[in-house]
């Protein structure tokens, strides 16, 4: 083998014969082998293609493995050709193409000589007249060295480029021989079809290939890439201003001709220009506003059809009555608010109950189960996150599920990528009553999806919070449906006496409504405010209450009890940095733990982790049930690891349980801090709240109100008591531009 001289940590490049396939995960194309060399030096990478006998460059870096030390982590490779007739027999019969062994790897080479490769390659009918080969192994012969010879011409052709082994096999699986002449035409193709590689990527690799700035196919890209950051921000459409503007800095050029947009938009069905009314045009992606329409379109198909069963409801007496013999078999008084809110949930088809911590959502669920089982009415409760479901079964009494399990959404590989998912089933739900908690939590695909599955003249009642952070996908949801007057809404406003008592709801409310939180600084106190004045200060304080204080003074487990939130990744503390610190001192060394090293972070076992996409493919299990996808804001805990192919399994907070390969970890982050939004629909015994000075549209009061309310019991907030000032006087929390509400109130939508 022979290994260039580097300085340590810079790219290096080795050459050396393959020996062994130690493991290769068939999906990914991740590979471990080792090279026949001295040393028996391991090489891991994305290497899909290479077998034993054949005689490689790789160029990479060495990295340290915690359990097997000293490796060589492949970015780039290629074929070195054999130069001698042993060389080409030995890496014939070493298994590199199938059906060749060491008896037809000797006649070929006696027969063609150094020219052995070559004849096999191109010229398939000279190889059939070998004995042993007839014309039909000849051709697969040949189709096994093109694909190999294609992939590594691919491969070279990227690697210069910035794009490494694992995206240039996702490359070669989407467009195959084609591939090179596909990124040379149209570099802009890669944004739209292969996951991990973006616009900007594109962009780079355009210019690169030296493509005309100006062209429509970068113009066109951009356009789409503005409105796809638009939506990941929340928005489902753009003004046309803000897009064309948008679009203009991201491409340091100006779109000077009016014609320039049509050119672009003609024939491309994945975003449009649409005229609301003169002087109001709009840029949409096309998969937003159908799924906002046929929502639309379907709500006011529900709101039209009275409910079916226990239909003599929609009468108010009887409804009034009905709700008195149901809480008094409760034996509870109602409030006027909440027996105006379970009369609606009764008349109504389709009906919103929104209120803060409190308020009692909770009796009024209760009661109005009590009212439909107590007429054999058929109940499904859901939730859009599996914490956020188990909470609604808690309560209730009665089995909750998520939204996706409800709706039995599947991955679909050739759908569109904001909506990867669909129904496995266009049957609508068997049921006479849905009840969706946490609704502020819904996107618009995951509404639309709901929306499609409710048989008309069964009730739907949405549950939320509307004064907490929207939904991470795009959309508003639940405030677009409030606030477009269309659906009948009761919102609950009275905090009862229990709930009075804990200071945490109390401060809630007051933070609301941009008061500053009532203190009571005593040890037993629910509610504790650390003055700290900097991110530094900050994220010392965090350490000390998870190092010392909570476990000490209040008996808490760290890794059972305490969740960590704050409202940015970025900085000392934020998410990235204080998992890291406190991985370091709730846990043993990495040495000492079994674990995996993927994206510069340590996962092992008993580790604390988050799911950071929704991804359809993945595979969970529980018990003797299977089933595909784990999404966004999952948390689980490692349980196994498995040195030799590279993968560990974690169990989620519903005891499934997911096994992650190396391509898969780029998923995982950890979890012991995270962000505000990841933490929505859920509820923690114990939160640390951690607030350092930052932009404004991070800092918004509603974010405040949203942290206050992950907690139960008790709740640190360690910030400068300037900035909660600031959070307390900022209610510009990114409004979000939107169809659905307009839509309900117009014909649009039809």
């Amino acid at each position: 083998m022979r290994i260039q001289q580097d300085s340590p940590d810079q790219e290096r490049s080795i050459e050396g014969t393959v020996a062994e396939i130690v493991f290769r995960n068939q999906e990914n194309g991740y590979t471990v082998l080792t090279l026949n060399d001295n040393n028996d030096t391991t090489v891991v990478g994305t290497l899909p293609f290479l077998s034993p006998g054949e005689l490689i460059r790789f160029n990479g870096r060495w990295t340290s493995h915690p359990d097997y030390g000293r490796q060589f982590t492949a970015e780039g490779y290629e074929y070195l050709t054999p130069q001698t007739e042993m060389a080409i027999e030995h890496y014939l019969s070493g298994g590199l193409i199938s059906g060749v062994g060491p008896v037809l790897a000797r006649r070929l080479v006696a027969r063609f000589g150094l020219d052995t490769l070559q004849v096999l390659q191109n010229n398939p009918d000279l190889a059939a007249h070998v004995k042993g080969i007839s014309r039909s192994k000849a051709v697969k012969i040949a189709d096994q060295l093109r694909e190999k010879k294609d992939f590594q011409d691919l491969v070279l052709f990227l690697y210069p480029l910035g794009i490494g082994t694992g995206k240039a096999l996702r490359i070669f699986r989407k467009y195959g021989t084609e591939s090179i002449q596909s990124i040379s035409e149209n570099p802009y193709r890669l944004a739209d079809d292969i996951f991990g590689i973006g616009f900007l990527t594109a962009d780079r690799l355009a210019r690169q290939l030296g493509l005309n700035p100006k062209s429509v196919q970068r113009i066109k890209s951009g356009l789409r890439f503005v409105l796809t950051q638009a939506a990941n921000q929340g928005h489902t459409y753009l003004p046309e201003t803000v897009w064309i503007q948008q679009t203009e800095k991201l491409l340091q050029t100006e779109m000077d001709r009016p014609q320039l947009i049509e050119d672009c938009l003609a024939g491309d069905p994945t975003m449009k220009r649409i005229q609301i009314k003169p002087g109001d045009r709009r840029g949409v992606l096309t998969a937003l506003l159908r799924s906002e329409k046929q929502s639309a379109m379907q709500l006011k198909i529900l709101l039209r059809t009275p409910p079916l069963v226990y239909a003599q409801l929609c009468n108010l007496q009887q409804a009034a009555d009905a709700v008195e013999d149901s809480s008094a078999k409760r034996n509870l008084t109602l409030s006027s608010e909440q027996r105006d809110g379970l009369i609606l949930a009764l008349r109504e088809s389709v009906s919103i109950l929104t209120g803060g911590p409190g308020t009692g959502k909770t009796t009024i669920l209760r009661l109005l189960c009590d009212c439909m089982e107590s007429q054999s009415a058929r109940i499904l409760l859901a939730a859009p996150t599996g914490r956020a479901a188990r909470r609604l079964s808690e309560s209730t009494g009665r089995p909750a599920q998520t939204l996706h399990r409800l709706l039995n959404l599947q991955y679909v590989p050739d759908n569109d990528p904001f909506m990867p998912y669909s129904a496995c089933s266009d049957q609508p739900l068997e049921a006479d009553l849905v009840i969706v908690d946490e609704a502020s939590m819904i996107d618009v695909f995951l509404f639309d999806s709901l929306i499609q599955s409710i048989r008309p003249g069964c009730r739907l009642l949405l549950v939320g919070d509307a004064d907490q952070l929207p939904s991470v996908g795009a959309g508003d949801v639940l405030r677009d449906l409030i606030d477009s007057g269309q659906v009948p809404t009761a919102r609950l406003t009275r905090v009862y006496r229990q709930a009075e008592e804990s200071l945490i709801i109390q401060n809630a409310h007051r933070i609301n409504q941009g008061l500053w939180p009532q203190l009571d600084q005593t040890k037993d106190s629910s509610f504790l405010f650390i003055a700290k004045e900097n991110a530094e200060t900050i994220a010392d304080a965090v350490a000390r209450l998870i190092e010392k204080i909570l476990p000490e003074t209040y008996g808490l487990d760290p890794l059972q009890d305490v969740f960590v939130l704050t409202p940015t990744r970025k900085g000392s503390s934020g998410t990235h940095a204080l998992n890291q610190r406190l991985q370091r001192s709730l846990l043993p060394p990495q040495a000492n733990r079994e674990g995996l090293t993927a994206h510069g972070c340590f996962f092992g076992l008993a580790d604390r982790v988050m799911q950071t996409r929704n991804n359809y493919e993945l595979v969970s299990r529980s018990g003797h049930d299977q089933e595909t996808g784990v999404f966004n804001g999952e948390i689980g805990t490692v349980i196994a690891v498995d040195q030799a192919s590279e993968s560990l399994q974690v169990c989620f907070d519903d005891d499934r349980i997911v096994t992650y390969d190396r391509a898969s970890l780029d998923d995982l982050e950890l979890a012991y801090a995270m962000t505000v939004h990841k933490s929505q629909g859920s509820e923690y015994s114990v939160v640390i709240l951690a607030v350092a000075p930052g932009p404004p549209q991070l800092l918004t009061r509603n974010l405040l109100y949203t942290a206050i309310t992950r907690a139960r019991d008790k709740l640190f907030l360690v910030a400068p008591k300037r900035v909660i000032e600031q959070m307390l006087a900022n209610r510009s929390s990114l409004n979000r531009w939107t169809f659905l509400a307009e839509l309900l109130q117009t014909d649009f939508g039809s």
